[in-house]
């Protein structure tokens, strides 16, 4: 039997399709707020190569990473109020995927040479860093002139290869990670590499076999390590002032003892005050 409608009856039943109308509205409108909101601010997506220690590198039997790039990201993080979910990859790819809009920061002993320069922005320098050459205990290396006429080797990508590219005579050979560089000193494949004199101090106590030697030349802008941002980004003068704070409350020295121990950390501080470079 069919229900007789009213005309009461049907202006009841508009009016309340037209309010439940108006609260799925209401609520699209509100998830698309909450969508647009999430998430802003909130999380800091840092880029590293973790074959680099003291500076990074995963803490044996776990997966957290640690040195002296992570501890800088963390208290930098907290001062901006952000979370921090590192990225790992080959250090090849560090700018590409800053620039590609996959990370939002590199924090991983990246240097601003001229040519990143062009597609990314760099904070000014936070550390300083020295060359020193890794060879077999005894084989005296101690001068990049020595490798003549010698296989040497370097990660690539970084200003290190450039550096022995730049000896005539050395056959200079480029492989994915430092690790490796130091696995084919070990086994006589490559008479020395270049390294980091702070990373080199971290292989050579790892592997007592082999020596390094710290090699005399001035500091340059582009073997610095600073912080790259994105181009234009807004953030670089916010993170100047704080890693100036880093520096003169303490916490930049902390790290580095904590890393390379007290008598390196006093022997880098005391060879960095004769740098120009560092008064930046």
């Amino acid at each position: 039997m069919m229900k007789k409608f009213t005309m009461k009856s049907i202006f009841a039943f508009l009016a309340t399709a037209m309010l439940a109308m108006m609260l799925v509205g209401c609520g699209g409108e509100k998830k698309e707020e909450a969508k647009a909101d999430a998430g802003k601010g909130e999380k800091w997506i840092v880029a590293i190569n973790s074959t680099f220690p003291p500076f990074e590198s995963v803490k044996e039997g776990t997966k957290d990473y640690q040195g002296i790039d992570i501890d800088i990201a963390h208290y930098l993080a907290k001062k901006m109020n952000k979370q921090v979910e590192f990225t790992d990859m080959k250090f090849a790819s560090l700018v590409p995927t800053l620039q590609s809009g996959r990370a939002n920061i590199i924090i991983s002993a990246i240097s601003p040479t001229e040519e990143r320069m062009k597609v990314v922005d760099f904070t000014k320098p936070y550390y300083f860093p020295m060359k020193a050459i890794i060879c077999k205990k005894g084989a005296g290396f101690d001068t990049m002139d020595k490798l003549k006429g010698q296989k040497a080797g370097a990660s690539m990508g970084t200003t290190f290869v450039k550096d022995l590219k730049a000896v005539p005579g050395i056959d200079v050979v480029e492989l994915d990670t430092t690790p490796l560089v130091i696995q084919d000193i070990k086994n006589g494949r490559l008479a020395g590499g270049l390294f980091d004199s702070s990373q080199a101090a971290v292989f050579v106590k790892q592997n007592p076999e082999l020596e390094l030697h710290i090699v005399e030349a001035p500091v340059l802008m582009g073997d610095t390590f600073a912080i790259a941002l994105p181009k234009g980004s807004k953030d670089t003068e916010k993170l100047n002032a704080l890693l100036k704070e880093m520096r003169t409350n303490g916490e930049l020295h902390k790290i580095l003892v904590e890393h390379l121990g007290e008598d390196a950390t006093k022997q880098y501080e005391a060879a960095t005050e004769k740098l120009d470079i560092a008064k930046l």
